[in-house]
């Protein structure tokens, strides 16, 4: 069971980091683009504020789904752990 819990608990924090990720590379290369435009200082701090909470309500729409379904997995394997602590789900067949 609790690798079940692991697994799940990986597939949110690997999404999330991807998503951080993409959010990154993208900031970095508008920040460029202003710097490169002649845009510094605060104007570019308030615009790249802008964009990153523009990109993380995008992700949340996108994505929103899928971290609703993993975490009510992960409640629902943390219920059944806590209703029954003694299952074990084999992870090996003999034969």
């Amino acid at each position: 069971m609790n690798a079940a819990i692991d697994f799940v608990l990986t597939l949110i924090l690997r999404l999330v980091a991807a998503v951080m990720a993409i959010i990154t590379v993208i900031e970095v290369a508008l920040r460029r683009l202003l710097i490169d435009a002649g845009i510094n200082g605060e104007l570019q701090s308030a615009v790249l504020i802008v964009v990153a909470i523009l990109l993380i309500i995008g992700a949340l729409r996108l994505l929103g789904g899928v971290f609703g379904l993993l975490i009510t997995i992960l409640l629902l394997l943390l219920i059944v752990n806590l209703l029954m602590p003694g299952l074990h789900i084999p992870t090996t067949v003999h034969v």
